[in-house]
């Protein structure tokens, strides 16, 4: 008999890709069978395993292409033939999004789940507009419902409304026959914590005109009561100057690691799409003989550096080498391993190492690389009259598959910026997007890389001088 799988119903949040808990990012990684719904980022389909299969089991409001009966026997399906299953869906699953039904329908399948609760719209929606739905002294209630259906007492009370587009007209008077005011602070949330929100600020006579005006679509959540007049008090995410701006980040994890964090800071919704995946290379014996007998190791990339310990285990063996970095990028990640650099060069790239190499840099000198770096500064020292050999220890290949849904957004919506953080991730990627409704900004990292993206078919906006994401950040001022 096969082994009986397990579904996860997860919370991705209402739109926001970092809204997503630790959990439900874990999971997620795990997961062979993905169903997600229309309000899921597309981006956090990117944080799937490569291999795993994404069912769109979204709904329209205007139409619905799966039906709740069919999602359920989907689920029951794939565990019981053994699969790790997430249901993935936008806020919590447990708030107006038919997670209870789901669950029940597992149960009674006898399925196995976890519930992996989710920051729902009508909290998140609002705390990105900079509207607490909850205020000592202010409001000491909130209210959900669905469209206009609102019930019960004012007093200390604020009223929030999912799916009130259509019927925002009619969600409006029911908060009047609850005991909410004409005058009542009232504002519109449309696509609350993505790129596109926008937050519509009247009161409870003027909200809907408003929104007929500024043509507000679904998804949206709206909100009545005195909380919204702190909005302009509270809301501090627009002066972050990504706020509001995607960023496609195609570098390699390892190199990129950390970056989305400090992108995100600065208000960014990151996108992370790693065009090349790097890899040390088995070691061989004939390495370290290599090593011994070179005055100096240079290093002009990162992950050299982290493929160099497993080749030399003790580093005391290679006392009496000097070292020379490419950067300072490089030159803090030979820190990060023990090790310090004797020369740090201009960085980015071998040209400009070539151009500053100093006199007494001299002897046998060792490139340590990877395979789809070029022999440019091999070439460049000898012809400086200086012994110079090149070792490969680690290979870059291609990045996962980019999942259709992704490639479908980012067709429809594009980005503001991508950045390319080498040759091989400019062609690669403009090969994954050879088109875009608008064309994003292009920074990429050093010139060697700018003329192969322009090459490709890229207009390049910025060149960053290092490959640090601090440098990366500058560089989009």
């Amino acid at each position: 008999m096969a082994k009986l799988g397990k579904v996860w119903l997860v919370g991705a949040g209402p739109g926001a890709m970092g809204l997503i808990t630790l959990r439900g990012t874990e999971i997620l990684n795990q997961a062979e069978v993905v169903l997600y719904d229309r309000l899921v980022n597309p981006g956090i389909l990117l944080r799937t395993k490569a291999n795993a299969l994404l069912i769109d089991a979204g709904k329209t409001p205007r139409g619905q292409r799966m039906e709740q009966s069919q999602i359920n026997r989907l689920m029951i399906r794939y565990a019981t033939k053994g699969y790790r299953v997430v249901r993935l869906k936008g806020g919590d699953p447990f708030v107006f999004g038919r997670g209870g039904e789901e669950a029940v329908a597992l149960g009674q399948a006898k399925i196995p789940f976890e519930v992996i609760p989710g920051v729902t719209a009508g909290v998140a929606a609002p705390a990105y507009a900079g509207i607490p739905i909850t205020q000592r002294g202010v409001s000491t209630e909130a209210v959900f419902r669905i469209g206009s259906r609102a019930e019960g007492s004012v007093q200390g009370k604020t009223l929030v409304g999912y799916m009130s587009v259509e019927g925002l007209d009619e969600f409006l008077s029911d908060s009047l026959r609850l005991g909410f005011n004409q005058t009542t602070p009232a504002a519109l949330i449309e696509r609350g914590t993505t790129r596109h929100q926008r937050v519509m600020i009247g009161k409870v006579n003027t909200l809907a005109q408003q929104a007929k005006k500024m043509r507000a679509q679904a998804p949206a959540v709206v909100v009545v009561g005195k909380v919204v007049s702190l909005q302009k008090q509270s809301s501090s995410r627009s002066s972050n100057p990504l706020f509001g701006k995607r960023v496609i980040l195609t570098a390699s994890e390892s190199l990129a690691q950390g970056w989305r964090h400090l992108f995100e800071e600065q208000g960014a919704e990151v996108w992370e799409i790693p065009m090349t995946r790097v890899e040390a290379l088995p070691v061989q014996k004939s390495w370290m003989k290599q090593i011994l007998q070179s005055d100096w190791l240079v290093f002009t990339s990162a992950a050299a550096v982290r493929a160099f310990p497993a080749i030399v285990g003790d580093l005391r063996t290679i006392s009496r080498s000097r070292i020379a970095a490419v950067g300072r990028s490089t030159d803090r990640s030979l820190r990060a391993t023990g090790l310090r650099a004797d020369w740090v060069g201009p960085g980015p790239g071998s040209k400009e190492m070539l151009s500053a190499w100093p006199q007494r840099v001299r002897g046998k000198i060792l490139h340590l690389s990877g395979d789809a770096g070029s022999a440019e500064l091999v070439k460049g020292l000898r012809k400086k009259g200086l012994k110079a050999q090149r070792l490969i220890i680690y290979k870059n290949s291609g990045g996962r598959m980019v999942p259709v849904p992704v490639r479908q957004a980012l067709c429809a919506e594009g980005a503001d910026w991508v950045v390319l953080a080498s040759g091989s991730a400019a062609e690669r990627f403009r090969r994954v997007m050879p088109k875009w409704k608008c064309e994003p900004k292009v920074i990429v990292i050093g010139p060697a890389t700018a003329k192969v993206a322009r090459q490709v078919g890229w207009k390049v906006s910025a060149v960053a001088r290092e490959p640090s994401v601090g440098a990366v950040l500058r560089g989009m001022r």
